[in-house]
């Protein structure tokens, strides 16, 4: 059920790449539960770091739908080929994730999150104009836009069951 209501709020924030993303639901909800970090927020910063691209590559070398840097990954080293398989890169981005969360941030999911997007330099003060903190603010944004869609789905009571279901009888998908 929270993977059809994921897939269902994707489709009415009307995201890129909405089928894909749906597709991937099920490896976002196994790795937000294994490594206790919430969907909408591990779907956000997928939106935000690859707009649901598998193949993108950064100028700084991350790959993958998450954008993670193949040098730092560790138990199981992984290269951007590698990152570039959609659950491979899900679960890798979901456990880094976890670990800034909860070594970096100490449990703060802002801190945590621009821990991610730019490493330690986020310093141990809040500062609103270092980029990693606009983007961790960011992400959290979007994260309250598909929470938000998921509140609604849930009072209207929305029958759910695939995503074609969510298309228009002209095959172009509901809400973009």
């Amino acid at each position: 059920m929270l993977v059809e209501m994921l897939c269902f709020a994707v489709f009415q924030l009307g995201m890129p790449r909405a089928e894909f993303a749906c597709e991937q639901m099920p490896y976002v909800a196994a790795a937000a539960e294994k490594y206790h970090v919430e969907p909408e927020v591990l779907i956000a910063l997928i939106r935000i770091e690859s707009r649901w691209n598998h193949r993108a590559v950064s100028r700084a070398g991350a790959c993958g739908l998450t954008q993670v840097l193949p040098r730092y990954t560790r138990k199981p080293r992984r290269s951007c080929r590698q990152l570039k398989v959609p659950a491979v890169s899900i679960y890798t981005g979901a456990k880094h994730l976890n670990k800034w969360i909860r070594k970096y941030g100490r449990g703060s999911l802002l801190k945590g999150l621009c821990g991610y997007n730019a490493g330690y330099t986020c310093g141990r003060r809040y500062n609103r104009r270092h980029a990693g903190w606009r983007y961790a603010k960011r992400v959290l944004k979007y994260a309250r836009r598909i929470k938000k869609e998921i509140r609604k789905i849930k009072e209207k009571g929305y029958p759910l069951s695939n995503p074609e279901d969510f298309k228009t009888p002209d095959g172009q998908d509901d809400g973009c």
